[in-house]
């Protein structure tokens, strides 16, 4: 395989993640969750967004959570907004970049933010030009880049012409969601092969839900292709309340753990990542879909059993040290 040295990992569970929990998750607990997030060495967090409480109650602390939580320099604090108003109000806040989102399809867009593709871009191009005063960084988001739950197949040329719109109004960054876990490795290889050469120097991002269990199959299969930035959400929270069927995102810990099996550099310390994640099974309640956090890292070594013990004793030297055979 071949496989970059190191990628750089975006953690959204405090927003896409927490933004479906059915109770409200207390802001103080927020906070906490990205100062862990962010003492494990995560280069970069989605802390929040800024949209109309009404539409998503959960976030309706933005502010306070942007406000109250530990800056670490080498982190990017990042937040969601719907369209410029948004925009002005995480600039104030003091996020260090500002994420957005549209779909690739029309059904899709219409169910998640009540408007057009071409609606959605025309605010957008206002964000940029929020952002660009800033000098804030924008990355925006395709939703739906895979498959859609209403539409089924996204046609590739489809995808292109939004990713051709989003780069027209400014856009350098621009994240491919599969957001109900509809692609695979295949179709990943394929749509990224199609669309890196046409439009060179954007910063592409891999936004995955693990919905069929094939998330970080279609990581591995981007990855070949050179892309370096993956969105993940720790414990695997997330889903999206407008994508019927969707569930939880990529696993940060699964991933950074197989990464790390494989010599892949994250920046990230992943018994510090556990323990983040046994947290935030704490805040919400129940236990994620996260395998290390049950399973333990691959090299986890168990007791030898007594009688199996006195048989390795048995074994030629280097054999029975090898497998942790006590020696006289």
């Amino acid at each position: 395989m071949k496989l970059p040295d190191r990628v750089t990992i975006c953690e959204v569970g405090p927003r896409d993640g927490f933004q479906i929990e059915p109770e409200f998750i207390p802001t103080e607990q927020k906070v906490e969750v990205v100062d862990l997030l962010a003492a494990s060495g995560l280069e970069r967090i989605e802390v929040t967004s800024f949209v109309h409480p009404k539409v998503v109650p959960q976030t309706r602390d933005a502010e306070q959570v942007m406000a109250k939580i530990r800056r670490r320099p080498s982190t990017r604090y990042a937040a969601l907004v719907p369209n410029d108003k948004g925009a002005v109000r995480a600039v104030d806040a003091g996020v260090d970049a500002i994420h957005t989102v549209v779909s690739a399809s029309e059904s899709h867009n219409l169910a998640n933010v009540n408007m057009t593709i071409a609606e959605s871009i025309e605010k957008l191009r206002a964000v940029m030009q929020v952002a660009e005063r800033a000098r804030v960084p924008v990355a925006c988001g395709i939703s739906t880049s895979f498959g859609c739950p209403f539409e089924t197949e996204v046609p590739i040329p489809q995808v292109e012409s939004v990713v051709r719109r989003l780069v027209d109004i400014g856009a350098r960054a621009i994240g491919l969601a599969d957001t109900t876990g509809m692609a695979n490795p295949r179709q990943v290889a394929r749509t990224l092969e199609h669309l890196m050469p046409k439009f060179p120097g954007i910063e592409w991002t891999l936004h995955t839900h693990d919905t069929r269990a094939m998330a970080i199959p279609n990581i591995l299969a981007a990855m070949e292709l050179g892309v370096t930035h993956f969105d993940s959400s720790i414990g695997g929270l997330g889903g999206c309340p407008f994508a019927p069927g969707a569930s939880g995102n990529v696993c940060t810990e699964d991933l950074v753990h197989c990464l790390h099996a494989m010599g892949v550099r994250t920046g990230i310390d992943l018994d510090r990542l556990l323990a983040a994640s046994r947290r935030v099974q704490d805040v919400v309640g129940r236990t994620l879909p996260g395998q290390i956090v049950k399973a333990g890292t691959w090299d986890r070594r168990y007791p030898v059993p007594d009688a199996v013990a006195a048989r390795l004793g048995a074994l030629p030297a280097a054999v029975a040290v090898r497998l942790g055979a006590p020696r006289a």
